[in-house]
């Protein structure tokens, strides 16, 4: 069998977004490879019939036309006779529809930034669309037509992955299916997003701003009456709230959230909020896990966004949460009972559908191979999609082993370890230390291609769960606020000291890497021992003074993050908690790797970083990545991506081995 390779991240295939017909007899879902010829990812959609077993594409992601194009986000008619999606085959995002029966995909819309999302009413005949307007908010300042400038005016005007939207917040419009009609629903200087009918198509609930668009990051639950365009709030946000859903009978309203203000390390709950607004209840507080799926990888694409799933007598909802490494599908009853539903372990459930609590459909990561497609019924469990099966068969994979410490004040620090892929026994090797984002990510059951690499090129990878991590315990992911380079760095150097005890671990051949948070690290762990061969830090943060003001997030999140410490009152705690007040302790060498259009941690981060590594003498790289943004080592251009993968290697290569 051949070792993975750069080039082999092209035999990778995805999927995800599995919806089950109204009858339960098909499911769509979308899969998606990479496209090496035009640079890019194309993701189709395709039917598999449950009784037949015959999968079938309805969309071909424009390879006919020699283009990367993606349909995604499939959502059947309440009768299962039309298909919608969305695609960027004429540009940005669409929605398009097309009938089972045959015949083109039609566009139903021709919004200039493209649409962020939209639902389906139950009818079938109208659609409500949230996307970005110029025309839905006009901007105060001046525009100069024959200038190119930007004039901004408000604190929020950019976004990873979106660039400068100043004056363009996202409105909902509805959409008249058979005549192409559309209306704008709400204004105003604030945005809302993800739109959802009620039961009986009259009224959209939707997750909104509207208290302090410009401060405010704890958005509230408004319904909106279609044809009076009556508005009221249902639920007051406390923090951060999204996803809602109507329950079948009309009653009641879930949405994902917390109550802990700007807090972001809290776990994410399932509530529910009756539609007058007079009952709340959170649903899964005694799972003390996060919704979603917190588990990161590189080797995954678009996956949808999560929503709560009712059950049709409105009686209970599905939902995914991380646990331990896994993310896997729970239910909750309304009174708040809460159980388990996918089957088996170490695997990480990126998106599902159920229908009636009968059959579901799950994508589903495992440590050795990207998502695929899996069937529950009546108890059991079957792979449906075999997408990865050539790429099984081609290339030797190794398998993690769980590597769980316990940190010097007594707390278990969870991680995983891969053996290099040719290994040999009483052999030692380099060791590669991985450090996720977030920091409220964590690492887990899932495929990384760039782990599988550095294993095949005979490194030991070890990848950590540190304190501040997600999927053990809302006192667990609050461990790092307020301490970053403490108590996790601390986590990280105390499972250095446990793996170098491996009889086949080098331990004067050490590397490190991480990108975001992972990156902050990887400058804090280079300015405070030299026990490092070498280090790659990606997308990172090196001064989180400056980065207050020029990330899209910044002007909240660094505060919450550092325990409430603001730019006026905490300056020189601030500084301590910088890894370039420590760069003059650096001696490891370092590679930066960043994106030039991360607006998330900003390109000037990496710039301080390495102005001060070459100031100081200290062998160093910059790599700039022209177009690509925070998402690089995600869902970058392949090329840029196997690029990335070599800059990394390379180094390791050339300062560890």
């Amino acid at each position: 069998m051949a070792k993975i390779s750069y080039e082999s991240l092209y035999d990778l295939h995805f999927s995800g977004e599995p919806v089950l017909s109204p009858t339960g007899n098909e499911f769509l879902y979308v899969h998606t490879v990479m496209d090496k010829k035009a640079n890019g990812y194309r993701s189709v959609i395709h039917r598999y019939n449950l009784e037949t077993r015959e999968d079938s594409l309805l969309t071909y992601g424009g390879a006919s036309a020699g283009k990367a194009v993606q349909d995604k986000n499939p959502v059947y008619s309440s009768g299962g006779n039309t298909i919608s999606f969305v695609s960027n085959r004429s540009g940005k995002p669409q929605v398009y529809q097309f009938s089972k029966a045959g015949g083109e995909a039609r566009q139903l819309t021709e919004f200039p930034e493209g649409v962020k999302s939209y639902a389906l009413s139950p009818d079938g005949e109208h659609m409500v669309i949230a996307a970005r307007s110029e025309t839905s908010m006009p901007v105060e300042a001046e525009k100069i037509p024959a200038a190119d400038v930007r004039v901004i005016t408000h604190l929020r005007y950019h976004g990873n992955g979106e660039g400068f939207y100043e004056g363009k917040p996202v409105h909902l419009w509805l959409l008249t299916v058979s005549t192409g009609e559309i209306r704008q629903l709400t204004s105003g200087a604030y945005s809302e997003t993800e739109p959802t009918f009620a039961p009986d198509g009259q009224s959209i609930a939707f997750v909104s701003w509207r208290s302090d668009f410009e401060q405010e990051v704890t958005p509230s639950i408004y319904q909106l009456n279609i044809a009076s365009g009556e508005m009221n709030r249902v639920y007051e946000g406390k923090g951060m709230t999204s996803a809602p859903a109507y329950s079948p009978d009309g009653r009641w309203i879930a949405f994902f959230g917390h109550r802990d203000g700007e807090r972001s390390g809290t776990n994410n709950c399932l509530w529910v909020v009756s539609i007058s607004g007079d009952e709340l209840h959170c649903l899964s507080a005694s799972l003390d896990r996060p919704q979603g799926t917190q588990v990161g990888t590189d080797a995954r694409y678009e996956t949808g966004k999560a929503v709560p799933i009712w059950s049709a007598d409105s009686r209970a909802i599905y939902f995914t949460a991380t646990s331990e490494g896994n993310a896997k599908v729970y239910r909750a009853s309304i009174e708040g009972d809460v159980r388990c539903e996918t089957l088996g372990e170490n695997h990480v459930v990126t998106s599902f559908h159920v229908l009636d609590g009968t059959s579901l459909v799950a994508a589903e990561e495992s440590p050795v191979c990207p998502a695929e497609i899996f069937l529950y019924v009546n108890g059991t469990k079957e792979q449906v999609t075999h997408h990865n099966a050539e790429f099984l068969s081609q290339y030797e994979v190794s398998t993690p082993e769980p590597f769980n410490i316990t940190a010097r004040d007594g707390l278990s620090i969870p991680g995983w370890i891969l053996r290099p892929v040719e290994f040999t026994k009483g052999q030692k090797y380099p060791l590669v230390l991985e450090i996720h984002g977030g920091p409220h990510s964590s690492y887990g059951n899932a495929f990384n291609h760039e782990f599988q690499l550095l294993a095949a090129h005979g490194y030991v990878v070890l990848y950590m769960n540190p304190r501040g991590s997600h999927g053990y315990g809302a006192e667990f992911v609050k461990g790092c606020v307020g301490d970053w380079g403490g108590g996790d760095y601390n986590d990280l150097m105390d499972a250095i000291d446990e793996a170098i005890k491996l009889p086949y671990v080098d331990p004067d051949r050490l590397g490190v890497t991480g990108g975001s948070y992972g990156g902050y690290m990887t400058n804090w762990i280079v300015g405070h021992t030299d026990r490092f061969k070498a280090a790659v830090t990606q997308r990172s943060i090196s001064n989180l003074y400056s980065m207050f003001g020029t990330s899209d997030i910044g002007f909240w999140f660094n505060k919450v993050e550092l325990g409430g410490a603001d730019l006026w009152d905490a300056e020189e705690f601030i500084m301590n908690r910088s890894p370039i007040r420590y760069a003059k302790n650096v001696s490891t060498p370092t590679k930066v790797i960043h994106s030039e259009e991360d607006y998330r941690c900003p390109m000037e981060q990496a710039e301080q970083w390495f102005t001060a590594l070459k100031r100081l003498n200290v062998a160093t790289e910059f790599v700039r990545f022209a177009g690509e943004n925070h998402d690089l080592s995600r869902n970058g251009k392949p090329l840029n991506r196997i690029s990335r993968l070599k800059h990394i290697l390379e180094w390791f290569e050339k300062y560890v081995r």
